[in-house]
């Protein structure tokens, strides 16, 4: 299948951004990583078809507080087929005021062999040493036609160097181009715990989703699940 003009525009930033966290890798600023998760959930849901999925990410931070990263991911969005996933994201924050910074970025995804489903979002956000807020907006979710916002609240209490905690809640909601099922409110929840050893990192999360809303709805999936990975830095 051809790619439209989002998922040329998705590929060249994924393209762009690996070329310049390459470029840049002699700065110490460029960070990476390979993992595998047994369920690969974005936003609660199941792209995997709950099936192990590995990853490779590269990021770069900036000293002036910009950065940017990308990513490959293997997806399932239907039964019969298999395919990557290809993301990219690039963002500012501000100088931080009594512990808080404000964010803003754009983000998108290329599927490698439906690029039907490509879409791009744009965000904004607090940013603190505990915990972060953000908004995003997306006005092709998942090539569907249908306008979302997408809200979250994550937190990550303080533990040891270590060990750590994190916690989420989100919910994405339709604003314009839904109807029936789509038209429904979606809400998500996760809560796990991490471990640093070295260059690996080993994690566990508890994750679920309500049924309906948006695209990529919940069909025979499971709603929740056990997610256990590990990944390792480069």
């Amino acid at each position: 299948m051809r790619q439209g003009p989002l998922g040329q525009w998705v590929a060249r930033l994924a393209c762009a951004v690996t070329s310049a966290a390459l470029a840049a890798a002699t700065q110490a600023q460029v960070s990476g990583s390979v993992g595998l998760d047994s369920d690969y959930r974005y936003r609660g849901v199941s792209l995997s078809g709950s099936r192990p999925s590995p990853s490779v990410t590269v990021n770069y931070d900036a000293p002036e507080r910009w950065y940017a990263g990308a990513s490959a991911t293997r997806v399932a969005l239907t039964p019969s087929e298999t395919q990557v996933q290809w993301s990219g994201y690039a963002g500012w924050t501000t100088p931080p005021i009594d512990g808080r910074s404000l964010e803003i970025g754009l983000d998108g995804s290329h599927f490698a062999s439906v690029s039907g489903y490509d879409f791009a979002e744009a965000y904004a956000g607090v940013l603190a040493d505990r915990w972060s807020v953000r908004l995003y907006y997306a006005p092709n979710y998942y090539g569907r036609r249908t306008q979302v916002a997408y809200m979250e609240l994550n937190a990550y209490p303080a533990i040891d160097r270590k060990v750590r905690l994190f916690a989420h809640v989100g919910a994405l909601v339709p604003l314009a181009g839904a109807a029936d099922d789509a038209a429904k409110t979606r809400l998500d929840a996760s809560v796990g715990a991490g471990l640093a050893l070295g260059r690996w990192d080993l994690h566990v999360a508890a994750v679920a989703a309500t049924p309906l809303g948006p695209y990529p709805a919940i069909y025979s999936g499971r709603r929740a699940a056990l997610v256990v990975g590990a990944s390792a830095s480069f």
